[in-house]
C-alpha cells in the first residue's frame, strides 16, 4: 500500500469518519464500532499534535508512515464491515473479531510504539541540550578570558 501524499491526519480523519458512518448504519457491529470510535476520539488530539509538530520540525514522513498505513487498512476494514448483511452471522463474527483486534492495535500503538518514540525523542533532545550547554560554556569561558 502506497502512502505518498497521504498524511497521518488525513488517514486518521478518514478512519474516524468511516467508523462514525458505519456505526450509524451497521447494527451488527455497533458496540465494537463505538469502542473503536471512542478510542479514536481519545487519541485524536495526539494525532493532531504529532502532525502539527512534524510540520514545524520538518520531520520526514517515514516516521509516521507505518501508522498511516495501519489507519488506511483499518478504514478499509470498516468499509468492508459496513457491507456485511445482518443475517450473515459468520461474517459478522469474523469482522467483529477484526474490529476488536483493530481497537487493541490502536491502543497498543499508543501505549507501546508512541511511548518508545517519546523516549527516543527525549534522548535526542537531551543530546541537543547537552551540546548547547557545552557551547554556552565555551562562549562563557571565552568571554571571561577577555
Amino acid at each position: 500500500m502506497e502512502v505518498q501524499g497521504a498524511a497521518l491526519g488525513a488517514a486518521f480523519d478518514l478512519l474516524l469518519t468511516s467508523v462514525a458512518d458505519a456505526s450509524n448504519k451497521v447494527a451488527g457491529f455497533i458496540s465494537q464500532l463505538e469502542r473503536v470510535e471512542s478510542t479514536l476520539c481519545a487519541i485524536k488530539p495526539s494525532i493532531d499534535d504529532i502532525e502539527s509538530l512534524n510540520l514545524i520540525l520538518d520531520r520526514p514522513p517515514h516516521e509516521t508512515e507505518a501508522f498511516t498505513v495501519r489507519l488506511m487498512r483499518a478504514e478499509m476494514l470498516v468499509r468492508r464491515c459496513s457491507k456485511v448483511r445482518k443475517w450473515n452471522f459468520l461474517m459478522r463474527l469474523y469482522y467483529s473479531n477484526k474490529l476488536s483486534k483493530l481497537e487493541t492495535s490502536l491502543l497498543n500503538f499508543f501505549q507501546i510504539d508512541v511511548a518508545a518514540l517519546h523516549l527516543c525523542e527525549t534522548k535526542r533532545i537531551a543530546v541537543v541540550v547537552s551540546d548547547l550547554q557545552e557551547k554556552v560554556n565555551e562562549i562563557a569561558k571565552h568571554i571571561r578570558e577577555k
